[in-house]
């Protein structure tokens, strides 16, 4: 299902930043035969921010032309140095990746969807730091380099989180 979007995003308004290469890279990538275990992300930021703990989560969502919808949301968490779906969560997904398979056989042109990641972000000293910049890297395979998805974003741009006022504290 090329036509899935796949965004990844932490709170993000980043766009301006997404890498352009690497999205022509991922038209390769299905998301819904995809193994959930081998798609992983990586974040930089700046020292002074990081991601609360157990806020993370995968969503897919798929529409049908006929207005039918499904949707499924994924915990995410930190596994090494990777955040990838938590184990618990992969025959879940993968039964829903299913299911909007069969959707899209039946109706190739009709069914349409979408792929994100969505983390809240949190700071960890007193202050945030006025400059700084986001990058996200992408791994679309277990055996695949880290592309860059969004890279060098101004923090005030990327993490809407900032704009809209003081982050929660980590801890």
């Amino acid at each position: 299902m090329k036509d899935v979007l796949l965004a990844a995003s932490i709170c993000l308004g980043a766009c301006s930043s997404i890498v352009p290469s690497t999205i022509l890279q991922m038209k390769g990538l299905d998301p819904l035969s995809a193994d959930p275990a081998e798609i992983a992300l990586k974040v930089d930021l700046p020292v002074e921010v990081a991601l609360l703990p157990g806020s993370g989560t995968l969503d897919l969502r798929a529409a049908r032309s006929d207005g039918a919808e499904v949707s499924g949301r994924f915990p995410v968490e930190m596994i090494g140095d990777m955040l990838q779906v938590a184990p618990v969560a992969h025959t879940e997904l993968r039964a829903l990746q299913a299911e909007i398979r069969g959707w899209k056989t039946k109706d190739p042109d009709g069914t349409k969807g979408s792929l994100s990641v969505d983390f809240e972000p949190c700071r960890l000293g007193a202050a945030l730091p006025e400059t700084g910049n986001v990058s996200i890297y992408i791994r679309l395979a277990a055996d695949g380099p880290f592309l860059p998805l969004v890279k060098d974003a101004p923090i005030d741009n990327a993490l809407e989180s900032v704009a809209q006022g003081p982050l929660k504290p980590c801890a």
